[in-house]
């Protein structure tokens, strides 16, 4: 019997993580204005799930372009490798990154030839950037706990830079307004600082297949849409004021 329920704990577990291919396309909007999209996949094969990115963003006097974000892990969501390439203004930057024994092995070009660089991880950490592409959060939700209101304790390696603590808590379903819809969503809330002594919460709104279909970051006065769903319009200012 013990090894029974042994066994149907972990056949559980292994469908919570389980990997569905998916694809998506995102647009980000800040302060209200769409200023940068998305487009990815996530596929798995052979014991491996991939998410590809791409994207662009314009700024104003910055303009940038996600030629690719790719990171691939294993089953588990281990991350195995990872690639970046984007130009920001004029400057073109390549990472090439492989994970193994707890560490990041980068080879970073910024125009100025390939530089390496080694990190210490703990080995399960979701692969990010410090702010585009958002897309890349899809492949922490398989792991999230969303029926259990205890903040959960992550990893996550700032490809190229370094790896910090990342805090989840599941805060439940909600119901979302959005632009001529609304819809059940479940709420999960993140922490983490990406810059030194500072600390960045991003709330995310996914469905059940653990789609990205909404998320903000306060500080930022940014917020993020999947394709088929907009922001909810502000009421119109009463008349006379």
């Amino acid at each position: 019997m013990k090894t029974a329920v042994v066994l149907a704990t972990a056949l559980l577990i292994g469908a919570s993580l389980a990997p569905a291919d998916s694809s998506g396309k995102l647009t980000v909007y800040m302060g209200g204005k769409p200023v940068a999209n998305e487009s990815y996949s996530i596929q798995s094969a052979d014991g491996k799930i991939e998410i590809n990115g791409s994207g662009a963003a314009d700024m104003g006097i910055l303009k940038i372009t996600i030629d690719q974000f790719k990171v691939v892990t294993d089953a588990r969501y281990h991350p195995l490798e990872a690639a970046a390439k984007a130009q920001m203004g004029k400057v073109n930057m390549a990472i090439l990154t492989t994970f193994s024994d707890d560490k990041a092995n980068n080879k970073i070009d910024s125009g100025q030839g390939p530089t390496s660089k080694e990190d210490a991880i703990h080995g399960d950490d979701l692969v990010i950037n410090t702010n585009l592409p958002i897309c890349a959060w899809s492949m922490l939700f398989p792991r999230v706990k969303l029926d259990s209101t205890t903040p959960q304790e992550f990893h996550a390696y700032i490809i190229g830079q370094k790896e910090v603590p990342l805090t989840v808590t599941s805060k439940g379903k909600e119901t979302v307004e959005f632009d001529g819809k609304s819809e059940e969503l479940s709420h999960v809330a993140a922490s983490l600082p990406l810059q030194e002594d500072k600390t960045t919460d991003i709330d995310f709104w996914i469905n059940d297949a653990g789609k990205i279909i909404k998320a903000v970051v306060p500080s930022q006065s940014v917020e993020v849409y999947q394709q088929g769903y907009a922001p909810k319009p502000k009421p119109a200012p009463a008349e006379g004021k």
